[in-house]
Protein backbone atom coordinates (compact mmCIF):
# COMPACT_ATOMS: atom_id res chain seq x y z
CA UNK A 1 0.00 0.00 0.00
CA UNK A 2 2.95 2.16 0.68
CA UNK A 3 4.13 1.18 -2.77
CA UNK A 4 1.14 2.99 -4.48
CA UNK A 5 1.10 6.15 -2.25
CA UNK A 6 5.08 6.35 -3.38
CA UNK A 7 3.24 6.59 -6.74
CA UNK A 8 1.32 9.04 -6.86
CA UNK A 9 3.13 11.51 -5.30
CA UNK A 10 5.54 10.83 -7.83
CA UNK A 11 3.02 11.58 -10.94
CA UNK A 12 1.73 14.21 -9.05
CA UNK A 13 5.31 15.79 -9.19
CA UNK A 14 5.72 15.16 -12.33
CA UNK A 15 2.77 16.89 -13.67
CA UNK A 16 3.06 20.09 -11.27
CA UNK A 17 6.80 19.79 -13.26
CA UNK A 18 4.93 19.48 -16.83
CA UNK A 19 2.88 22.79 -16.10
CA UNK A 20 5.03 24.64 -14.78
CA UNK A 21 7.09 24.14 -18.14
CA UNK A 22 3.78 24.65 -20.27
CA UNK A 23 3.12 28.11 -18.54
CA UNK A 24 6.60 29.38 -18.57
CA UNK A 25 6.95 28.77 -22.13
CA UNK A 26 3.42 30.20 -22.32
CA UNK A 27 4.69 33.25 -20.72
CA UNK A 28 7.69 33.65 -22.87
CA UNK A 29 5.57 32.94 -26.14
CA UNK A 30 3.01 36.06 -25.12
CA UNK A 31 5.96 38.31 -24.07
CA UNK A 32 7.15 37.41 -27.43
CA UNK A 33 3.93 38.24 -28.95
CA UNK A 34 3.95 41.39 -27.17
CA UNK A 35 7.28 43.15 -28.21
CA UNK A 36 6.79 42.05 -31.78
CA UNK A 37 3.23 43.82 -31.74
CA UNK A 38 4.94 46.82 -30.19
CA UNK A 39 7.30 46.88 -32.80
CA UNK A 40 5.26 47.20 -35.39
CA UNK A 41 4.15 50.50 -33.65
CA UNK A 42 7.57 51.84 -32.60
CA UNK A 43 6.42 50.64 -28.76
CA UNK A 44 8.94 49.93 -26.20
CA UNK A 45 8.23 46.88 -24.10
CA UNK A 46 8.65 46.05 -20.49
CA UNK A 47 8.00 42.61 -18.46
CA UNK A 48 6.14 44.57 -15.87
CA UNK A 49 5.27 48.15 -14.05
CA UNK A 50 4.71 48.28 -10.71
CA UNK A 51 3.39 51.74 -10.90
CA UNK A 52 0.32 51.74 -13.46
CA UNK A 53 -1.18 50.24 -10.60
CA UNK A 54 -1.19 53.63 -8.53
CA UNK A 55 -1.88 55.80 -11.61
CA UNK A 56 -5.06 53.67 -12.49
CA UNK A 57 -7.80 52.42 -9.94
CA UNK A 58 -11.36 52.55 -11.63
CA UNK A 59 -13.61 50.32 -13.74
CA UNK A 60 -10.83 47.03 -14.82
CA UNK A 61 -8.39 48.50 -13.08
CA UNK A 62 -10.30 48.13 -9.46
CA UNK A 63 -8.53 44.28 -9.08
CA UNK A 64 -6.65 42.85 -5.67
CA UNK A 65 -3.44 44.44 -4.84
CA UNK A 66 -1.44 41.18 -5.61
CA UNK A 67 -3.03 41.14 -9.25
CA UNK A 68 0.53 42.49 -11.36
CA UNK A 69 1.26 44.57 -14.38
CA UNK A 70 2.86 42.34 -17.25
CA UNK A 71 3.92 42.87 -20.47
CA UNK A 72 3.89 46.63 -20.84
CA UNK A 73 3.78 47.99 -24.33
CA UNK A 74 4.22 51.72 -24.37
CA UNK A 75 4.68 54.46 -27.13
CA UNK A 76 3.73 57.12 -28.87
CA UNK A 77 0.00 56.66 -30.95
CA UNK A 78 -1.34 59.32 -33.13
CA UNK A 79 -0.10 62.42 -31.62
CA UNK A 80 -0.52 60.84 -27.78
CA UNK A 81 0.80 58.88 -25.52
CA UNK A 82 -0.26 55.11 -25.12
CA UNK A 83 0.04 52.44 -22.86
CA UNK A 84 -0.68 48.48 -23.40
CA UNK A 85 -0.46 45.99 -20.53
CA UNK A 86 -1.70 43.03 -18.82
CA UNK A 87 -3.17 42.50 -15.46
CA UNK A 88 -1.62 39.30 -14.95
CA UNK A 89 -5.15 36.84 -15.86
CA UNK A 90 -7.47 39.16 -15.26
CA UNK A 91 -8.01 41.76 -18.39
CA UNK A 92 -5.86 43.55 -21.06
CA UNK A 93 -5.83 47.09 -20.47
CA UNK A 94 -5.24 49.67 -23.55
CA UNK A 95 -4.66 53.34 -22.25
CA UNK A 96 -4.41 56.88 -24.58
CA UNK A 97 -3.33 59.94 -22.85
CA UNK A 98 -5.53 63.40 -22.94
CA UNK A 99 -4.16 66.91 -23.18
CA UNK A 100 -5.73 67.82 -20.21
CA UNK A 101 -7.66 66.38 -17.12
CA UNK A 102 -11.48 66.66 -16.20
CA UNK A 103 -13.44 66.05 -13.17
CA UNK A 104 -15.99 64.18 -14.78
CA UNK A 105 -15.78 60.85 -15.14
CA UNK A 106 -17.64 58.98 -18.30
CA UNK A 107 -17.65 54.47 -18.06
CA UNK A 108 -19.09 53.75 -21.23
CA UNK A 109 -19.74 49.50 -21.35
CA UNK A 110 -21.16 46.95 -22.97
CA UNK A 111 -24.68 45.85 -21.49
CA UNK A 112 -23.46 42.21 -20.33
CA UNK A 113 -20.78 43.92 -18.00
CA UNK A 114 -21.65 44.32 -14.27
CA UNK A 115 -22.36 48.13 -13.48
CA UNK A 116 -19.65 50.31 -11.86
CA UNK A 117 -18.72 49.25 -7.90
CA UNK A 118 -17.79 53.26 -7.67
CA UNK A 119 -20.13 55.14 -5.97
CA UNK A 120 -19.65 58.50 -7.65
CA UNK A 121 -21.35 57.59 -11.25
CA UNK A 122 -25.07 57.43 -12.39
CA UNK A 123 -26.74 55.73 -14.81
CA UNK A 124 -27.18 58.16 -17.80
CA UNK A 125 -28.62 55.87 -20.46
CA UNK A 126 -28.31 53.34 -23.22
CA UNK A 127 -26.51 53.57 -26.22
CA UNK A 128 -26.75 50.91 -28.37
CA UNK A 129 -25.71 47.55 -26.85
CA UNK A 130 -23.60 49.72 -24.22
CA UNK A 131 -24.94 51.65 -21.38
CA UNK A 132 -23.57 55.11 -19.98
CA UNK A 133 -22.53 56.16 -16.61
CA UNK A 134 -20.91 59.56 -15.38
CA UNK A 135 -20.20 61.34 -12.60
CA UNK A 136 -21.79 64.43 -14.25
CA UNK A 137 -24.72 63.86 -15.61
CA UNK A 138 -25.16 67.48 -17.53
CA UNK A 139 -21.82 67.51 -18.82
CA UNK A 140 -21.78 64.30 -20.02
CA UNK A 141 -24.85 65.02 -22.19
CA UNK A 142 -22.85 67.25 -24.49
CA UNK A 143 -20.84 64.42 -25.51
CA UNK A 144 -23.71 62.26 -26.42
CA UNK A 145 -24.05 62.98 -29.84
CA UNK A 146 -23.78 61.07 -33.47
CA UNK A 147 -20.33 60.32 -33.43
CA UNK A 148 -20.83 58.65 -29.76
CA UNK A 149 -23.52 56.30 -31.09
CA UNK A 150 -21.67 55.78 -33.80
CA UNK A 151 -18.35 54.81 -31.38
CA UNK A 152 -20.49 52.70 -29.04
CA UNK A 153 -22.54 50.81 -31.87
CA UNK A 154 -19.71 50.05 -33.80
CA UNK A 155 -16.89 48.90 -31.17
CA UNK A 156 -16.96 45.14 -31.22
CA UNK A 157 -17.91 43.51 -28.20
CA UNK A 158 -14.62 42.02 -26.70
CA UNK A 159 -14.07 45.61 -26.18
CA UNK A 160 -16.06 45.40 -23.06
CA UNK A 161 -15.01 48.92 -21.16
CA UNK A 162 -14.12 52.37 -21.85
CA UNK A 163 -13.66 55.03 -19.49
CA UNK A 164 -11.16 57.70 -18.15
CA UNK A 165 -9.34 58.25 -15.49
CA UNK A 166 -7.60 61.60 -14.73
CA UNK A 167 -5.40 62.33 -18.10
CA UNK A 168 -6.28 59.10 -19.35
CA UNK A 169 -8.91 57.47 -21.74
CA UNK A 170 -8.56 53.40 -21.22
CA UNK A 171 -10.47 50.04 -22.29
CA UNK A 172 -10.23 46.79 -21.33
CA UNK A 173 -10.62 43.22 -22.36
CA UNK A 174 -10.21 39.79 -21.87
CA UNK A 175 -6.68 38.83 -22.01
CA UNK A 176 -5.36 38.45 -25.14
CA UNK A 177 -2.49 38.05 -27.48
CA UNK A 178 -4.48 38.98 -31.10
CA UNK A 179 -2.54 41.69 -33.18
CA UNK A 180 -6.02 42.89 -34.41
CA UNK A 181 -8.04 42.69 -31.25
CA UNK A 182 -5.36 45.18 -30.02
CA UNK A 183 -5.07 47.33 -33.25
CA UNK A 184 -8.79 47.80 -32.66
CA UNK A 185 -8.67 48.49 -29.22
CA UNK A 186 -6.19 51.29 -29.79
CA UNK A 187 -7.88 52.80 -32.65
CA UNK A 188 -11.31 53.04 -30.15
CA UNK A 189 -9.25 54.40 -27.47
CA UNK A 190 -8.25 56.72 -29.48
CA UNK A 191 -11.31 58.16 -30.97
CA UNK A 192 -13.20 57.69 -27.56
CA UNK A 193 -10.59 60.05 -26.17
CA UNK A 194 -11.00 62.73 -29.10
CA UNK A 195 -14.94 62.78 -28.10
CA UNK A 196 -14.00 63.83 -24.66
CA UNK A 197 -12.40 66.79 -25.28
CA UNK A 198 -15.70 68.81 -24.55
CA UNK A 199 -15.89 67.79 -20.93
CA UNK A 200 -14.88 70.63 -18.76
CA UNK A 201 -11.21 70.79 -17.38
CA UNK A 202 -10.22 69.87 -13.70
CA UNK A 203 -10.73 72.58 -11.17
CA UNK A 204 -7.57 72.72 -8.59
CA UNK A 205 -9.20 73.03 -5.27
CA UNK A 206 -9.51 76.62 -3.60
CA UNK A 207 -9.55 77.86 -0.41
CA UNK A 208 -11.81 79.92 1.47
CA UNK A 209 -12.39 83.79 0.21
CA UNK A 210 -11.25 86.77 2.04
CA UNK A 211 -12.95 87.03 5.20
CA UNK A 212 -12.10 91.14 4.40
CA UNK A 213 -13.35 90.94 0.87
CA UNK A 214 -15.28 88.25 0.74
CA UNK A 215 -17.34 88.85 -3.01
CA UNK A 216 -13.54 89.60 -4.33
CA UNK A 217 -11.35 87.03 -6.24
CA UNK A 218 -10.77 83.43 -4.12
CA UNK A 219 -7.38 82.55 -5.63
CA UNK A 220 -4.01 84.52 -4.31
CA UNK A 221 -2.62 84.78 -8.19
CA UNK A 222 -6.31 86.85 -8.94
CA UNK A 223 -7.00 89.32 -5.69
CA UNK A 224 -5.72 92.48 -5.21
CA UNK A 225 -3.38 92.93 -1.84
CA UNK A 226 -4.69 94.49 1.03
CA UNK A 227 -3.45 97.85 2.44
CA UNK A 228 -1.98 95.52 5.43
CA UNK A 229 -0.36 93.61 3.66
CA UNK A 230 1.51 96.18 1.84
CA UNK A 231 2.59 98.07 4.53
CA UNK A 232 4.20 95.01 6.28
CA UNK A 233 5.74 94.40 3.26
CA UNK A 234 7.27 97.70 2.94
CA UNK A 235 8.32 97.34 6.57
CA UNK A 236 9.77 94.26 5.86
CA UNK A 237 11.97 95.42 2.71
CA UNK A 238 13.83 98.39 5.34
CA UNK A 239 14.47 95.88 7.82
CA UNK A 240 16.22 93.75 5.51
CA UNK A 241 17.85 96.44 3.65
CA UNK A 242 19.19 97.43 7.02
CA UNK A 243 20.10 93.81 7.87
CA UNK A 244 21.67 93.50 4.75
CA UNK A 245 24.02 96.51 5.06
CA UNK A 246 24.63 95.35 8.71
CA UNK A 247 26.27 92.52 7.82
CA UNK A 248 27.48 93.28 4.55
CA UNK A 249 31.69 93.18 4.76
CA UNK A 250 33.52 96.54 4.48
CA UNK A 251 34.00 96.99 0.49
CA UNK A 252 37.51 97.45 -0.47
CA UNK A 253 37.83 100.24 -2.95
CA UNK A 254 40.00 99.46 -6.33
CA UNK A 255 42.53 101.59 -8.34
CA UNK A 256 39.43 102.41 -10.66
CA UNK A 257 37.96 103.83 -7.22
CA UNK A 258 40.19 106.02 -5.95
CA UNK A 259 40.03 109.09 -8.64
CA UNK A 260 39.00 112.29 -7.00
CA UNK A 261 35.70 113.47 -6.04
CA UNK A 262 34.39 116.78 -5.93
CA UNK A 263 33.69 117.78 -2.36
CA UNK A 264 30.15 117.69 -1.57
CA UNK A 265 27.94 120.94 -0.67
CA UNK A 266 27.23 121.36 2.96
CA UNK A 267 23.47 120.77 3.10
CA UNK A 268 21.18 122.39 6.00
CA UNK A 269 21.11 119.34 8.77
CA UNK A 270 17.57 118.12 9.76
CA UNK A 271 17.68 119.79 12.66
CA UNK A 272 17.89 123.27 11.55
CA UNK A 273 15.18 124.55 8.96
CA UNK A 274 16.26 125.11 5.48
CA UNK A 275 17.16 128.98 4.53
CA UNK A 276 16.22 130.21 1.54
CA UNK A 277 17.97 132.80 -0.33
CA UNK A 278 16.14 136.00 -1.44
CA UNK A 279 16.27 136.33 -5.47
CA UNK A 280 18.25 138.82 -6.36
CA UNK A 281 18.22 140.77 -9.89
CA UNK A 282 21.93 141.14 -11.36
CA UNK A 283 23.33 144.79 -11.59
CA UNK A 284 23.29 146.17 -15.21
CA UNK A 285 26.25 145.46 -17.10
CA UNK A 286 27.46 149.48 -18.18
CA UNK A 287 27.70 149.28 -22.37
CA UNK A 288 29.07 151.87 -24.94
CA UNK A 289 27.49 155.35 -24.58
CA UNK A 290 26.08 157.24 -27.91
CA UNK A 291 26.71 160.94 -27.58
CA UNK A 292 24.59 163.62 -29.67
CA UNK A 293 26.51 165.83 -31.31
CA UNK A 294 23.38 168.72 -31.60
CA UNK A 295 23.29 168.01 -27.76
CA UNK A 296 25.49 170.79 -25.77
CA UNK A 297 27.83 169.47 -23.97
CA UNK A 298 26.80 169.55 -19.71
CA UNK A 299 28.60 172.05 -17.84
CA UNK A 300 30.49 171.53 -14.75
CA UNK A 301 28.40 172.18 -11.54
CA UNK A 302 30.01 174.70 -9.32
CA UNK A 303 29.39 175.36 -5.55
CA UNK A 304 27.38 177.76 -4.35
CA UNK A 305 27.66 177.28 -0.54
CA UNK A 306 28.59 181.46 0.44
CA UNK A 307 31.91 182.12 2.01
CA UNK A 308 31.57 182.60 5.75
CA UNK A 309 31.17 186.37 5.94
CA UNK A 310 34.28 188.57 8.09
CA UNK A 311 33.82 188.36 12.03
CA UNK A 312 35.97 191.38 13.95
CA UNK A 313 38.96 190.22 15.57
CA UNK A 314 38.64 188.69 18.59
CA UNK A 315 39.70 190.49 21.79
CA UNK A 316 41.22 189.30 25.47
CA UNK A 317 39.09 189.53 28.37
CA UNK A 318 42.41 190.16 30.43
CA UNK A 319 43.90 192.93 28.30
CA UNK A 320 41.04 195.68 30.21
Amino acid sequence: MTIVYFVIAALALAGAVVLLWLDRNRSEKVHHQRAVWGETHSFKFRDSDSKLRTVFKRAAMDAPEHVEVRDVAYGVYDGAEAVVFDLEETATVVAVRRPAASSVTVDLRYEDVLAPAEDDVDLLGAMGARVMFASNLDAARRICDRRMVTLATETPAYLEILWNEGNWVLGSMPVTTDDERLDVALDTVRRFADLLRVLPPAVDPQDSPDPRDPHGPIREELADEKTESLRDKERRRRAEAAAAERSAPPRRESLLDQTPRPPARPGPSSDEPSRVEPFRRPAPQPGPVEVDPTRPAPQPRTSRIAPPPDLPPRTDPRAR
